[in-house]
This record gives C-alpha cells, structure tokens and sequence, in this order.
C-alpha cells in the first residue's frame, strides 16, 4: 500500500461485495478486524503479507520511505501487488514515486491506482489524465494496461465508464463536468525494462512529429496522420474549420450523460462493474 490505507468499507459492504464478485479467498469471519486499515480486506482478496510505505511513522507504515526519491535496491522486484488509494497525487516528484512503484513490481504484479482526475483542484499536487497513465504504463516500460476506468459518486450509486486509449481513437480524451470524477487503473508488469529509458511523449504530438518527418523527407504518405499532416500545411484555416465541423456533424457520436456532459462516444463506454 502506498500510504497505510484506512478501510472505509464495512462488513456488511464487504460481505455484499464477496457475494457478488466470488473473488475472496478467505471469509470474512477467518480474518481479524483489529483497527481502522486495509489489511484485513486485502487478507480476504489473497494476501498473504501487506506491507505500507509512508514518508512518516505516523500511521504505523512498516517501511518508510519518501517517495519524492528513489528506493533501495532491497525493495525492486518485490511485490505481486502495489495499490495506490489516493497517495500519488500528492507527492511532488512524480515520475520518481512512478517509477519506484515500477521498480518494487514483479513480472506478473500488478499496480493498482485509484488517483483524482477531474474537478478536485486543492485535494493534491496534482489531478490526472488518462493520456498520463496510458504512456507510462505501456510496453516500453514493460507493462499492459489492463483496465482504465472513471468513477462518479453520485446519489444514484457509482457511475462507472470505460475510458479509450487516446492513441488508439487518435484523439485527445477529453472531458470537461461538473461532478469530480477518480481514475482507477489497473496495469500488469510483463517484462523488466529500463523504466523512463524512453520518455513518455503525449501521443498526439508524437503522432505529428512523425508525420511532419515523414512528410519534410518527402515520403508519400502511409497512413492517416500523415495525410492529415498534409491536409493541416496545405489547406487554408478557413477550409480546414469548415470540413472539421462536417466531419463532427457526420461522422462523431455525441452522447450526453447526466454526470458527464457530451462527450464522444469513442472516448467514454458506460459500463457495470
């Protein structure tokens, strides 16, 4: 756990849970509840030992550690599971404390991260995108993302979305709201890689230097960035707007959602857990 996690969940929450899922490996009544943290739950979900880190002794974290800086060797490839509940966003240095959480993982572990994204300016250090999370854990540092989704806490219950990798709708996912919404991620370590060797570079703009190569060395254009590259450099502004807002009108699915707004139905797919 990054932080001493407090459990929030009750037992009867929990017990609801378990029926539904069937993802327990121990009952409920085989653990035992002895203050307000997580461990008991992740006891129940298969752990057989859960460690905390934290930068201060306050909460009784069994390895402290100030994630602003590297970790010791000791604590590289060690874990099956690191969870995040809320901590990474509000730690300065955050490629380091990324990477560290990288590093500590087994092949085969897996990081888990529930972080603020939208409408919670002031709670942290940061709010994140999904573009952020895409990049880094990605197969240059050895990792796959497995599932990337956006929760709401609404009166009605959680509302829980799907959300597109803007590499592969090549397409910023974006999302303005008024509600505040948390990214809850999870990615699996596949192999050991120089974590960060390559720098993360937001798709898009990855997306056009490649053309703009391509396009500078005088290449026919293979694929559709590179044409685009061509329709941007060649086309006047005015022409360009007016085809852009056709293709909105003709070939974009709106969606308007209660919590969400409109958005592009390519970028969010509401979804049950």
């Amino acid at each position: 756990m990054l932080g001493r996690l407090q459990l929030f969940a009750t037992k009867a929450e929990i017990a609801g849970n378990i029926q539904k899922y069937k993802t327990n490996v121990k009952e409920i009544k085989d653990v035992h509840f002895t203050d307000e943290y997580a461990e008991p739950l992740f006891e129940i979900l298969g752990a057989k030992k859960v460690d905390s880190m934290d930068f201060s002794a306050y909460e009784h974290a069994s390895i402290l550690h100030d994630l602003n800086y590297p970790i010791d060797e000791t604590l590289k490839n060690r874990f099956t599971a690191i969870v995040d509940g809320g901590t990474i966003e509000h730690v300065f240095n955050f490629p380091v404390a990324i990477k560290n959480c990288m590093n500590a993982l087994k092949i085969g572990g897996h990081y888990i991260g529930i972080t603020p994204a939208n409408n919670t300016m002031g709670h942290g250090f940061y709010q994140f995108s999904p573009e952020l999370y895409y990049r880094i854990f990605s197969p240059e540092n050895g990792f796959e993302m497995k599932r990337m989704l956006i929760s709401i806490e609404a009166a009605s219950g959680t509302q829980w979305y799907e959300v597109a990798d803007p590499k592969l709708v090549k397409s910023r996912v974006m999302l303005v709201n008024h509600f505040p919404i948390s990214l809850i991620l999870i990615a699996e370590k596949v192999a050991e890689k120089n974590v960060f060797e390559i720098i993360p570079q937001q798709s898009d703009y990855a997306t056009i230097w490649n053309a703009a190569e391509s396009v500078a060395e005088k290449k026919v254009p293979r694929n559709t960035s590179e044409l685009r590259l061509l329709f941007k450099k060649l086309l006047p502004a005015r022409i360009r707007t007016i085809l852009r807002n056709a293709y909105e009108v003709f070939f974009v699915t709106k969606v308007t959602d209660e919590y969400l707004g409109d958005f592009d139905s390519n970028y969010f797919i509401k979804t049950e857990l």
